[in-house]
């Protein structure tokens, strides 16, 4: 038995993580420098929003607006720093895990609440996730967390067990996530469409209201005093209300930053960085976790089943030239198949290194042979393959001039976010374009494995397979960190997956608004945020 009480570390972190940390959180207001508010201003702000959050049940949903309005309403059993991946108690005191892995004891706080006033209890927790199962597809990232999922056995009010019919080791980091934060019962036994316009949480927020397409409003929790230890200080929070005005277009949001008429807005965008990179305001950024922007390989469609061709694409692309095209923030361009802020991550910087001599020597080798038009050629065929891909047009076009000047005639297919997922599910593409946020190197097993729900990348390597499946088995955190290095070694050397761009959540407050900080799944906590000034 792995028994657990106050901290489960997931490994010493690698140093590439550390300083990739670092140099993204730097531009940042340090959410750590425990500000405290202004006793004569209101603690009240105004953060416009991208877009509609579309549903704010966070078991539910999988957009990133919706995601940080979800994480001040619900807290999770566990939490995770961001910069270490070391877990620590929240609503759970403790837990221990079971040797093989496939069951997790633990034992709750007796002082937790939820906003209608009922207590948090191990039925509770059992009935929540059992209904993330019966939801199904409209939860699908709570439901990949819940892989395997037996039941919940409950041992008293304070003390359960989770169960699984095989080893799920990204259980205790996915217990982090808000996607398995703990709703209420009667919350957690609404319908879905209840659940999405108004969930009932245990967290430092309350909703107040929420307008489709115009506005949400979420008051501050009275009473709250369950804060994990990572938060920077300890009872309700200091913001009395958070109003989230939805505002698409960016300009507007950045002007109306500048203006004064919000206190806060989300996703900067990249170009105006250097315009707010002043004493006037906070720019807070941080790399999602997971898989980074990329081409997800299908290698039983097309030319993609030849190992040359896809390591020519890799070599073809140069990822600092993609960044600045992109407009991302200094230092954001992927270094592995796993982005820096990834517990586990392994720099692969020479591998992914921008080589358009070793591609076209690899081609050639292959016996490709350069067309009058300048794309390769073999046997009549030209190199031709296509990418399916819902958003970041700019990156797949820069990736699309890059290749061209390698030989490689790269063909973009933009297509809805629902015919991409419907093309996921008939298999029929060549390549991906997109990536995946998880807070575990086990993320590759959810993209790769042949045994993944949500696999994207369509492979047949048996070795690859036996690692992911080996490191999904393995407890020990260092005998776990050597197969994952090794994994992100042969995806990147045999190219399965193709990183193109890191992403990078960037947002913006005025100077006199402090403390807005980062989970370790990069969505906002406003539980320490003050108001210091005018």
């Amino acid at each position: 038995m792995i028994t657990r009480t106050r901290a489960a570390r997931w490994a010493a972190v690698p140093a590439g993580l550390t300083v990739a940390a670092v140099a993204l959180s730097a531009c940042s207001g340090d959410a750590e420098s425990a500000a405290t508010p202004n006793a004569d201003l209101p603690q009240d702000i105004v953060f416009a929003l991208m877009e509609d959050a579309g549903c704010i049940d966070p078991q539910q949903t999988s957009v990133t607006t919706a995601l940080n309005v979800g994480r001040q309403l619900t807290d999770s059993l566990l939490d995770q720093d961001p910069d270490t991946g070391e877990i620590v108690p929240w609503l759970a005191e403790s837990w221990e895990v079971s040797d093989d892995l496939t069951s997790y004891t633990f034992t709750l706080r007796d002082d937790v609440t939820f906003s209608d006033d009922t207590a948090l209890t191990s039925e509770v927790v059992a009935t929540n996730f059992d209904t993330i199962i019966e939801l199904g597809g409209s939860a699908s990232l709570a439901g990949a967390y819940l892989e395997g999922y037996t039941g919940t056995d409950v041992i008293s009010d304070t003390e359960f067990t989770v169960n699984f019919a095989e080893p799920n080791v990204a259980f205790l980091q996915g217990a982090t996530t808000m996607s398995l934060g703990i709703l209420s019962e009667a919350s957690a036994t609404a319908t879905p469409e209840e659940r999405c316009a108004a969930p009932i949480g245990s967290g430092p927020f309350v909703l107040d209201s929420y307008v489709a397409n115009d506005s949400i409003v979420i008051d501050r929790r009275d009473g709250y005093d369950w804060a994990s230890e990572l938060r920077g200080h300890e009872g309700e929070a200091y913001l009395e209300t958070v109003t989230f005005p939805i505002i698409t277009e960016a300009s507007v949001r950045t002007g109306g930053l500048s203006s004064g008429e919000y206190d806060a807005i989300q996703d900067l965008p990249y170009i105006d960085e250097s315009r707010f990179t002043t004493d006037e305001y906070n720019l807070y950024a941080k790399a999602n976790p997971g898989v980074p922007n990329s081409f997800v390989v299908n290698t039983t469609q097309g030319l993609l089943g030849d190992e040359s061709v896809r390591q020519a694409i890799t070599m073809g692309l140069d990822r600092d030239q993609i960044n600045v095209i992109a407009g991302s923030v200094s230092g954001a361009a992927p270094t592995s198949v796993l982005t820096s802020s990834t517990p586990g991550f392994t720099d692969l910087g020479d591998t992914l290194a921008y080589d358009p001599d070793g591609a076209t020597a690899v081609l050639e080798a292959d016996g490709w042979e350069l067309g009058s038009d300048g794309i390769y050629e073999r046997d009549g065929q030209p190199l031709t393959v296509t990418v399916t891909a819902f958003y970041a047009q700019d990156v797949l076009e820069a990736a699309q001039q890059q290749l061209r000047e390698v030989g490689i005639d790269l063909q973009l297919n933009m297509v809805t976010a629902g015919d991409f997922f419907g093309a996921i599910a008939t298999g029929d593409y060549e390549m991906l374009g997109a990536g995946l946020t998880r807070t575990d190197p086990d993320v590759l097993r959810v993209l790769l494995s042949v045994d993944s729900p949500s696999r994207w990348g369509i492979v047949d390597d048996a070795e690859l397979e036996a690692l992911l499946q080996e490191q999904s088995m393995t407890a020990d955190v260092d005998a776990r960190q050597e197969i994952v290095d090794e994994i992100q070694e042969i995806v990147a050397e045999r190219a399965y997956v193709i990183p193109t761009l890191q992403t990078v959540q960037l947002h913006a407050s005025r100077a006199g608004v402090e403390g807005i900080t980062f989970d370790s799944a990069s969505r906002i906590h406003l539980y320490d945020t003050v108001v210091t000034s005018e």
